[in-house]
């Protein structure tokens, strides 16, 4: 079983970093719903894919204040950082 699954040793997240990622899936999924409401408008698309960034940096910082490894973070933080340029590229 250990061939497949990574056994991660990830503390529990702090109250005030679940609250803000209830917050950001909260308002992900109301701009999914606006965006299919007005027949797929790409504004909403585009506050979709800066939520998903804020949200992976958010887990960044989470992980960095957890003490994890640097490679951990970086991830974290470089994928925040493509999901927001690729809504400022989107049009």
């Amino acid at each position: 079983m250990s061939i497949f699954f990574e056994k991660t040793n990830k503390k529990k997240s702090s109250t005030p970093f679940i609250i803000l990622k209830l917050l950001l899936l909260g308002l992900m999924i109301t701009m999914l719903v606006m965006a299919i409401l007005n027949g797929i408008d790409i504004f909403y698309v585009k506050l979709v894919f800066v939520f998903v960034g804020i949200n992976s940096i958010v887990e960044g910082i989470e992980s960095y204040l957890q003490k994890e490894s640097k490679k951990i973070i970086r991830r974290e933080i470089g994928l925040g950082i493509l999901y927001i340029l690729f809504a400022i590229i989107l049009q």
